[in-house]
């Protein structure tokens, strides 16, 4: 019958034990977790809504993951999700990372560096 398992040789991810016949199971990419295991790597509660973040085959909440892995941006302070860019030995989101006098963004423009100061490369510098 598709879509029917047979529990008696599967065992959750997390403590290994089985699965009761009528036992809630989260299936996470093919692996099976009882629900009360289904749960952060580091502060062991229940993801918020399902939301999770894997990182070097552990799950963590939003929260942990940005705490233990994202960078800040050195402009506004926050984490940083997505993409980072890293210049002038910081980091940055792109909308960030902006020229010191036109304020254009540089990520994607290129910039000269000019008395510790990243600027676009049509402005001149005072």
């Amino acid at each position: 019958m598709p879509g029917v398992m047979n529990l008696d040789s599967v065992a959750c991810a997390r403590c290994d034990d089985g699965f009761e016949p009528k036992a809630k199971i989260v299936n996470s990419n093919g692996e099976l977790f009882h629900s009360s295991c289904f749960v952060c790597a580091q502060c062991f509660r229940p993801f918020p809504e399902g939301v999770f973040y894997e990182f070097e085959g552990r799950k963590y909440c939003e929260h942990d993951f940005h705490v233990l892995f994202a960078p800040c941006c050195s402009k506004c302070g926050e984490f940083i999700i997505g993409r980072v860019i890293k210049a002038m030995q910081s980091t940055w989101h792109p909308e960030c990372f902006c020229c010191e006098m036109c304020h254009k963004e540089l990520a994607d423009l290129g910039f000269i560096k000019n008395q510790g100061r990243a600027l676009a490369t049509n402005v001149t510098p005072r």
